[in-house]
């Protein structure tokens, strides 16, 4: 609208410019509104791809963590039954020294009854030997009176002539 014309005035040619700029600006809407649409859609597209890559990690993730806990507890009851096989092992060795051992404690018991009974022998032998000593000095005591009186009697001899009258 020109500066000399009156407002209230509506020409042919401002008409036209009115209806010219209002189908620019419904053209400019309707394109924003697609563009809207549109940048919607993308929006909606790329937060379902980011979804559905975060599931993928998270799958991921998960299958990774649960093989990681399988090998672990693979491994854990490996460890756990290499340690119970060498605790039995083991203990079955102790087994075998006890064994050893207790043949030992019956050899050495059957070594002490064979000391006890020779012990036993050397004792009776000890007092055998007591009681022929005994007899001995007994013997030996008769002999020597029986050499003592024959040497007084050998001493005395005259005076027991002589007393006898022989």
């Amino acid at each position: 609208m020109s500066e000399n014309t009156d407002s209230n005035t509506f020409t042919q040619r401002d008409l036209l410019q009115h209806l010219l700029q209002a189908a620019q600006h419904s053209v400019t809407r309707e394109e924003m509104a697609s563009q809207f649409t549109r940048a919607e859609q993308l929006s909606l597209e790329r937060f379902e791809n980011a979804e559905k890559v975060t599931l993928e990690r998270f799958e991921h993730a998960k299958k990774t963590t649960l093989e990681r806990f399988d090998q672990s507890e693979k491994t854990a009851l490996e460890r756990f039954d290499h340690a119970r096989q060498t605790t039995l092992e083991r203990f079955e060795e102790v087994d075998k020294r006890f064994e050893e051992v207790d043949k030992r404690f019956e050899q050495v018991d059957k070594r002490f009854e064979q000391v006890d009974k020779r012990f036993d022998q050397v004792d009776k032998r000890f007092d055998e030997i007591k009681l022929e000593i005994r007899e001995q000095g007994k013997k030996h005591d008769r002999l020597s009176w029986a050499i003592f009186s024959g040497m007084l009697a050998i001493l005395f001899k005259d005076v027991i002539v002589k007393a006898l009258g022989i």
